[in-house]
């Protein structure tokens, strides 16, 4: 079963069109996942591997309406497992989200997993030559809307038994290894990991860590390997990626990985 949610802003106000209430199906029984970005690449890997599982609620979601045919276009023929649902959200995080505005875009009592995967990617420059307009862009995108996300769903992650916050990550916002020119993207995931450890330490009922899932064979990691000159044969599979990811994801516990810095097979990287 799909249910669909639209969020279109105008005037700098909320509207919702086809609005069914999540809480009014008893999902509160069910393992509630937020997975943002869920249309395409990893994320949409993420959607199709949990939605085979049962009594999940999943709710995915995308930039725009293209975005939203896509995702259901993707998943209808999808067998879905016993009792398990998805719930599409319309969220533009490239326009200015108030957690409030996210809150209540997904109606419902309570999340049990939040992987915060919707990103961007930027064109390379040594930093001499970034675009400072480059770096607003991915911070807005790559820091401030994940942040957003997390103090919009953080009410509903209380509700939770057992929290968690996953951040995807990437190598390239080390800065102990340094390993490419990322030009804006690479310091926007370096911030991305400083919010998450503080996450962990600020809360001690969350499990909070940023995963890197591997470079994935998605359009966005093609075209970042072709700019860095990574030769393509590295490329990991998104089910492998995902596959991965979630074995550490469903084990995670605090005193395993929360604070840390992951890859998909479970290597903990430095900062």
């Amino acid at each position: 079963m799909i249910f669909t949610f639209s969020f279109i802003f105008f005037s700098h106000q909320l509207y919702s069109t086809s609005i069914s209430p999540l809480h009014h199906y008893g999902f509160q029984r069910y393992s509630v996942w937020v997975v943002t970005g869920g249309n395409r690449g990893i994320g949409l890997g993420f959607v199709k591997a949990l939605l085979v599982r049962p009594s999940v609620t999943v709710i995915a979601t995308v930039r725009d309406d293209q975005a939203h045919t896509s995702l259901g276009d993707a998943t209808v023929d999808l067998a879905k497992g016993d009792g398990t649902t998805l719930s599409i959200v319309q969220l533009d995080f490239t326009t200015p989200l108030s957690p409030h505005q996210i809150c209540k875009a997904f109606d419902i009592d309570h999340v049990d997993v939040l992987v915060n995967n919707a990103a961007a990617s930027f064109k390379s420059y040594p930093v001499l030559d970034i675009p400072t307009d480059d770096l607003r862009s991915a911070f807005d995108i790559n820091t401030i809307g994940p942040l957003t996300v997390v103090q919009g769903v953080w009410p509903l992650l209380q509700q939770s038994s057992a929290p968690k916050m996953i951040n995807v990550s990437s190598s390239v916002g080390c800065i102990t290894y340094h390993e490419v020119v990322a030009g804006a993207y690479g310091p926007s995931k370096a911030a991305l990991n400083w919010l998450t450890r503080a996450l962990h330490l600020q809360n001690e009922g969350l499990v909070a860590f940023a995963l890197h899932p591997g470079f994935v064979n998605t359009e966005m990691g093609e075209s970042a390997a072709t700019e860095w000159g990574f030769p393509h044969a590295m490329f990991e599979g998104v089910e492998e990626a995902v596959k991965g990811s979630l074995g550490i994801i469903d084990s995670a516990t605090r005193g395993s990985v929360s604070g840390k810095f992951l890859s998909y097979k479970g290597q903990e990287l430095p900062w």
